[in-house]
C-alpha cells in the first residue's frame, strides 16, 4: 500500500514550491530566455501537491474504505494550523495595508465592522495575508467534494477520460485567478490535476509498465513548453479574470506531464529511500505553513539593513536552501517540544 516514490515526490515537490517563491528577495529580473525556462519549470509547482493528493486520495482513503474520515483528516491537518497561524499575518495586514481590498471590493462606512471584521474575514477565507496560503482555503474546497471524487472513480474509464479533459479544456482556458483570490476559479482551474492524480493512482500498474524507460519523453515535452513559453515572453503563472480570453494556460499542460515524468521516474528508486527526501517530505506541510513566516522575516531584515545583493542566483539558491532548512527545523522543534499538539499548529 505505501508508496516510498510518491512520498519522495512530495519531498520533491516542496522544494519546487518553495523556489517559487525566492525570486523577489534574491533580486531576480529573469532577463534571458534560460532564466525564463527555468522560471516556467517552477512556476505552478504547486500542482504537483495537487496531482499527489488526488492519487493519495485513491491509492489511501478510498481503497482503505476511508473517504467518510478523509475531509475530517485534512481539516486537521490543514485548517486548524492555517486559523492559528493567520492570526498574526492578518493583524499585521490590518495595520499595513488598510486600504488592500478596496481595489477589489469597496468597503465604505468605516468603523470596526468594515475596517476590521470584513477584511480579516476575506483574508481569511482567500489566504490573501501571507505568500503561499491561498492554497488552504481553495484546497478545502477542492476536498471538500469528494463525494464527487468518489462518484468519478467508479465511473468507466472511457467516461473518465472525457471528464478529465473537458476539465483541462475548461482550465486552460480560465486560468489562475488573480493574486489567486478567486477560491471556485482555483477549484476549477486545479481540479483536472486532482483527477489525473486519482486515474494514475487506479492505473499505476499499467503505466508504470507501459511507460517503463520512457518517462524522459514526458520530461522533454515539459521542457518544450516551457521553452514555448519562455519565447512566448511568458514565465511565471497564467492569472486572469476567468471570462477574459488570454490564450492558452500552458503552465498546467506542463506541470501535468512533468507529474506523469516524477511518478514513473521515482517509482525506478521504490526500493531506496534517501533521508533527507524523507525528511522533507514527512515534514511538507509544515515546511509549506512555515515557509511564508521565514521568507517574511528574511525580507524584513534585508529591508531594515539595506542590503543589496549583487549576485542574485548564488543569493537565490542560498535564500531557497536557507528557507527549506529553517523551516524544516522549526517544524521539527515544534514536534519534539509538543508532540501532541504540533500537528494542530504546523501541520506536521
Amino acid at each position: 500500500m505505501y508508496l516510498n516514490s510518491i512520498n519522495t515526490y512530495r519531498g520533491i515537490a516542496i522544494l519546487f514550491i518553495v523556489s517559487a517563491h525566492c525570486y523577489s528577495i534574491s533580486g531576480i529580473q529573469l532577463d534571458n530566455t534560460l532564466e525564463r525556462v527555468f522560471a516556467n519549470l517552477m512556476a505552478g509547482s504547486t500542482i504537483h501537491f495537487i496531482f499527489i493528493s488526488g492519487f493519495l486520495f485513491h491509492h489511501i482513503f478510498y481503497r482503505k474504505q476511508k473517504t467518510n474520515s478523509f475531509f475530517y483528516a485534512k481539516v486537521k491537518r490543514l485548517l486548524v494550523p492555517y486559523s492559528i497561524l493567520s492570526i498574526g499575518p492578518i493583524l499585521i495586514k490590518l495595520q499595513t495595508k488598510p486600504e488592500f481590498w478596496n481595489a477589489y471590493l469597496p468597503l465604505t462606512g468605516g468603523g470596526v465592522v468594515h475596517d476590521y471584521i470584513i477584511p480579516s474575514f476575506l483574508y481569511y477565507i482567500t489566504g490573501a495575508h501571507l505568500v503561499a496560503y491561498w492554497y488552504i482555503p481553495f484546497a478545502l474546497c477542492l476536498f471538500l467534494m469528494y463525494p464527487l471524487h468518489v462518484k468519478f472513480i467508479e465511473l468507466k474509464l472511457s467516461n473518465q477520460l472525457i471528464i478529465v479533459g473537458v476539465c483541462y479544456i475548461i482550465a486552460i482556458l480560465i486560468h489562475r485567478p488573480v493574486n489567486n483570490l478567486a477560491i471556485l476559479q482555483s477549484v476549477f482551474y486545479f481540479t483536472p490535476a486532482y483527477l489525473l492524480g486519482i486515474l494514475c493512482s487506479m492505473n499505476k500498474t499499467s503505466i508504470y509498465a507501459k511507460l517503463k524507460g520512457k518517462e524522459f519523453i514526458f520530461f522533454g515535452a515539459a521542457l518544450v513548453l516551457a521553452i514555448v513559453q519562455a519565447l512566448l515572453g511568458r514565465y511565471n503563472n497564467y492569472q486572469k479574470l476567468p471570462f477574459i480570453y488570454d490564450g492558452i494556460d500552458l503552465v498546467l499542460l506542463q506541470k501535468s506531464v512533468l507529474c506523469i515524468f516524477f511518478m514513473v521516474f521515482l517509482y525506478r528508486y521504490e526500493g531506496s529511500r534517501n533521508r533527507f527526501i524523507v525528511l522533507l517530505a514527512s515534514t511538507s506541510f509544515g515546511i509549506y505553513f512555515i515557509h511564508s513566516y521565514v521568507l517574511y522575516i528574511l525580507t524584513l531584515l534585508k529591508t531594515e539593513f539595506e542590503v543589496k545583493i549583487n549576485y542574485n542566483w548564488p543569493a537565490y539558491f542560498l535564500i531557497w536552501g536557507t528557507i527549506v532548512i529553517c523551516s524544516m527545523l522549526l517544524a521539527l522543534l515544534m514536534k519534539k517540544l509538543f508532540p501532541k499538539y504540533a500537528v494542530y499548529i504546523t501541520g506536521y
